[in-house]
């Protein structure tokens, strides 16, 4: 449980979806659940990466909790740490305005292959910073893809500035709220999930999570050994997330992703 102070600022996120609310007190950021179970979508995906080849820093953990408003209404939602320290952070589209541009004429053109509309934008961020983060980001998409992330827009794509040094890096993934079918308005509980998965649409660089999964040429990254021990032995509650989740693992698409055992090469 999360107690809200009340002089607590409500920070109102914009989503592909509409508003969602959170605060940032102390060191953590804290969000609640608007359209259905978000916190439990970002709890679940940061899990998955924990049985991953990535780093700790390389992805956001999140954690579920209640949250206590100042009205004494509780509300469902996840809480995780800010990553940020002194670092300055600018979105994937901040960083094309700030050098007078857009990315809207890249990605809103349908001249453009998959491809070429990821190797354009690519192309511009190791302009703008100097680096080549093609291998990271395709493989960010092609998570976004096994978990159904359809808010993976060009605000979501993060990148931390040091002024000091001047130099850039990548942020760890985060914000995968509104995946594994979480926002049950759109998607209701009870339908089949084959009806379902069908409607989700990806982003940023084609509505097809399949175009943008081939985008990835790397190494299998997700421990499936780890991650079904994982979920077997969980005391978290994930719901439709879980099945969502296990949908997915046994869709053939995504085989490539995962290694069985200790080791990718085993």
């Amino acid at each position: 449980m999360i107690p809200i102070p009340a002089e607590a600022v409500r920070i109102t996120s914009t989503s592909s979806k509409g508003d969602q609310s959170k605060w940032h007190i102390g060191d953590k950021w804290i969000k609640q659940n608007i359209r259905g179970y978000e916190g439990l979508a970002e709890v679940l995906a940061s899990l998955i990466l924990s049985c991953s080849t990535l780093e700790k820093g390389q992805y956001v953990t999140y954690k579920p909790c209640k949250i206590l408003l100042p009205t004494g209404e509780t509300s469902n939602g996840c809480y995780s740490y800010d990553f940020r320290g002194k670092l300055q952070e600018v979105t994937l589209e901040r960083l094309f305005e700030a050098n007078f541009t857009s990315s809207d004429f890249i990605l809103n053109d349908k001249a453009l292959s998959t491809n070429e509309k990821f190797e354009k934008i690519m192309q511009h961020v190791e302009a703008f910073t100097g680096l080549d983060v093609r291998d990271e980001i395709a493989q960010m998409l092609a998570f976004d893809a096994l978990i159904l992330n359809e808010d993976r827009h060009t605000n979501n794509i993060l990148f931390l500035y040091y002024p000091v040094e001047k130099s850039w890096k990548i942020a760890p993934i985060f914000d995968n709220g509104l995946s594994l079918l979480s926002d049950e308005k759109d998607y209701l509980p009870g339908k089949p999930l084959t009806i379902l998965k069908r409607k989700v649409k990806a982003k940023p660089f084609n509505s097809s999570f399949s175009k943008q999964l081939a985008l990835y040429k790397g190494p299998a990254f997700i421990n499936k050994t780890n991650l079904l021990h994982q979920l077997e032995t969980t005391d978290i509650d994930f719901g439709r997330a879980k099945l969502v989740l296990l949908s997915q693992m046994n869709d053939p698409s995504f085989a490539h992703l995962f290694f069985e055992g200790s080791d990718p090469d085993d």
